[in-house]
């Protein structure tokens, strides 16, 4: 699940003013170019860098663009979607909103704006077809602005090697090895009110890709493969075995009280307050944040396959969406220009190397860390990070399940069943049937 959607919901009254107060209520004009409102999660270092491109992008075209961050960006988008006055782009950090928007006919398609434009945008176009209508088409209704590598194990090579490992494990079986020598303790931070645990929702998601396939996980993620069927429950099982949970309740119970933040910066503490962290390549932000931490100073390996080398190739990612929700020719000009590499390129330099694409790097980057992540995003297979996918009361209760797994391993049969009972409730409009996708390859990566 995207990190960005974790936060505190707000009270009516505040999105309220916060859609009168800052404009996110469609272009209303007044400008000499016109204006676009934008409405997205990033706050901070991210809100900078993002700002860097939609000032280009006023520069370029004379053309207005003001941005609201806000980290609740599903409410306010609701909000401002019920009172009729969208913003004129959001950019939304989870996938499965965008179906209900579709469904709702509260977005428009992008198909005569992005993909017949810019050919090279195409590993970006994201197709949803509504499920309201008997015979509704498929067309692009969204633009993964920014793509976030999940899959992978982060680690300070120096700390590691003072144990006795210099070199990272290669198979599940070295990973279970590793995990087990007592002295090697993992990162674990599972609280984000209000909605605390989707760090190990990823986890679950990661080992099911590795450990079942693609086709599994692609069933799971559409509602046609049940929370109590093997490839799911071992997924389950193989946390608690990689963890040791049933032998470190202290720990577990622990990760429920620390943010994914604090949990990662044990890593570098000395003493180390851990060694391996499982999370996604946004967590750079977090580590570089921190002055104990010298160039060089941590690294990561992928996910290993688990019993079949075919899921060697498989990777979880994450996705920031871009989506327009008023058909302006300032929006249409926005949206073409976020898909685009000057785009990109303005965001990768913004953002000091911490942005990616499944567009597709240009040059080399020189920290060798970015660079490892930029060449495993446009290699193999991407699975889209599965809680994204499902539907928000679905997800809502896979993250409590795991708050629960942590304490109660041994309720793993009721909490599976109570996750079937939560699916089978669920209107089938809600499902969507986005796939995995084979990674851009060289030809249409420019400047690689």
């Amino acid at each position: 699940m995207t990190q960005r959607r974790r936060t505190a919901g707000i009270a009516l009254v505040l999105v309220t003013a916060l859609l009168a107060g800052t404009g996110l209520t469609g272009c209303l004009g007044g400008e000499p170019g016109g204006r676009v409102t934008v409405l997205g999660s990033w706050t901070g270092a991210e809100e900078a860098a993002f700002r860097a491109v939609l000032d280009r992008f006023e520069a370029d075209t004379g053309i207005r663009a003001d941005y609201q961050g806000h980290r609740d960006v599903s409410q306010v988008l609701q909000a401002g979607i019920e009172r009729q006055r969208p913003p004129d782009v959001a950019i939304v950090p989870r996938l499965n909103d965008l179906q209900r928007y579709v469904n709702e006919e509260a977005l428009r398609p992008l198909d005569d704006i992005v993909e017949r434009t810019d050919p090279g945008a195409g590993p970006q176009l994201i197709r949803i077809a509504g499920k309201t209508a008997p015979d509704d088409e498929a067309q692009v209704y969204g633009v993964a602005v920014a793509t976030h590598l999940k899959s992978v194990f982060w680690y300070a090579p120096a700390r590691l090697a003072e144990l006795g490992h210099p070199q990272p494990p290669k198979t599940w079986d070295e990973l279970v090895a590793l995990g087990s020598d007592n002295r090697v303790s993992w990162c674990l931070g599972m609280s984000s009110p209000p909605v605390s645990g989707w760090p190990g929702t990823d986890w679950i998601e990661d080992i099911l890709l590795h450990q079942s396939g693609q086709q599994a996980y692609e069933q799971w993620t559409r509602g046609d493969l049940a929370w109590r069927s093997a490839p799911v429950r071992n997924a389950w099982r193989a946390w608690a075995e990689l963890l040791g949970t049933a032998a470190s309740q202290d720990t577990a119970r622990a990760s429920l009280f620390s943010t994914w933040v604090e949990a990662g910066a044990g890593l570098f503490a000395s003493p180390p307050g851990c060694h391996l962290d499982h999370q996604g390549s946004f967590v750079v932000r977090s580590y570089r944040s921190l002055p104990n931490v010298a160039p060089g100073g941590f690294d990561f390996f992928p996910m290993p396959p688990i019993g079949s080398a075919e899921t060697a190739s498989l990777q979880e990612v994450s996705d920031d969406v871009a989506a327009m929700f008023q058909d302006t020719e300032p929006a249409r000009k926005l949206m073409a220009y976020l898909a685009s590499e000057r785009a990109q390129q303005i965001w990768r330099e913004s953002s000091g190397g911490l942005f990616f694409t499944r567009r597709g790097q240009v040059g080399t980057p020189t920290d060798p860390v970015i660079a490892k992540i930029s060449a495993r995003l446009g290699a193999g297979t991407l699975c889209r990070d599965a809680s994204d996918l499902l539907p928000a009361a679905m997800a809502t209760a896979f993250e409590r399940a795991v708050l629960v797994y942590l304490q109660r391993p041994e309720r793993l049969d009721a909490l599976l069943t109570e996750l079937d009972g939560v699916a089978a409730a669920v209107p089938d409009a809600e499902w969507m049937d986005l796939g995995c996708d084979p990674a851009a390859p060289p030809t249409e990566r420019q400047g690689t």
